[in-house]
């Protein structure tokens, strides 16, 4: 639990003087203007804390087109990375790609009369760019975010989002293994503008993924649930670079089969990440 002390420690410094609310949202990688390319590079410096540390980067690249105000399709590509000690020849050895997507975003496609209420829809299909994955028989995955949002104040907006995930794989299971055929994901989430420039995302995220059947792998045909939390807070220095901080855990606030809870056990387990975006 110390180094979660030291990410709320450095959460609560980069807000100390954040008085006056703002009506600003939460920095995201969306580009206002219509008809131009857009594009992302997303640097994220790790530790992770499970059992011993280990340091690692988990990077992503994105670019596409932005169609409508409200409308843009990109391509997304985690690039990953684990840090060696500090006496080796290389500082970064194992550079490898993870989940790559092509990402089509509506925002507010709904929206109510004083504009408080909103609809937001997302859609992702991926590709095997992740050898694990693919090894385990990956063919592509689909997901659609449905996102009700209100805001509640100049400086608070929650939203609530649905997302459905149908998982293709060309076998059942893999070294011993079961492969996921559904998953569903709900998340709620608190976004708060602290100050013109200072946003902080508290989403808390339940994961419930259906496994395949297969005689003799581990997680056969069962419902397999997660529930995780992911805070970060982001410093917008100017339309093109945002600097933040975040924490997710890497186990679960439940046991597998929700008959128990285990927070303490849960929030041990996780990734610190300080984050630089720089936007297009």
């Amino acid at each position: 639990m110390g180094k979660l002390f030291l990410v709320v420690t450095f959460l609560s410094l980069m807000s100390w003087g954040a008085v006056i609310p703002s009506s600003e949202a939460e920095p995201a990688f969306i580009n206002p203007n219509p008809g131009r390319v857009v594009g992302l590079i997303d640097l994220r410096p790790s530790d992770v804390f499970k059992g011993e540390d280990t340091f690692r980067m988990e990077n992503a690249v994105e670019l596409g087109y932005r169609f409508h105000p409200q409308l843009q399709l990109t391509y997304k590509q985690e690039i990953w990375g684990t840090l060696s000690q500090p006496m080796s020849k290389s500082p970064i050895s194992n550079v490898y790609s993870r989940d790559g997507y092509f990402d089509l975003l509506s925002e507010k496609v709904v929206t109510s009369e004083d504009g408080t209420v909103f609809l937001t829809y997302e859609g992702r299909i991926y590709l095997p760019t992740f050898a694990a994955r693919r090894d385990a028989g990956m063919l592509t995955a689909i997901r659609n975010y449905a996102t009700i949002g209100k805001k509640m104040n100049s400086w608070i907006t929650v939203t609530a989002s649905e997302t459905p995930i149908v998982h293709l794989f060309s076998q059942d299971a893999y070294l011993g293994k079961a492969n996921p055929v559904f998953e569903n994901r709900f998340q709620l989430k608190a976004s708060i503008n602290l100050t013109d420039k200072l946003s902080l995302g508290l989403p808390v995220i339940w994961q419930a993924t259906k496994m395949r059947a297969s005689l003799g792998a581990s997680k056969s045909d069962i419902w397999d649930n997660l529930i995780w939390v992911n805070p970060e807070l982001f410093y917008t220095i100017d339309s093109h670079y945002v600097l933040g901080a975040g924490y997710y855990d890497i186990s679960s606030l439940v046991k597998s089969d929700l008959s128990d809870i285990q927070i303490g056990d849960g929030l041990r387990d996780g990734v610190v990440q300080f984050i630089f975006k720089a936007i297009l």
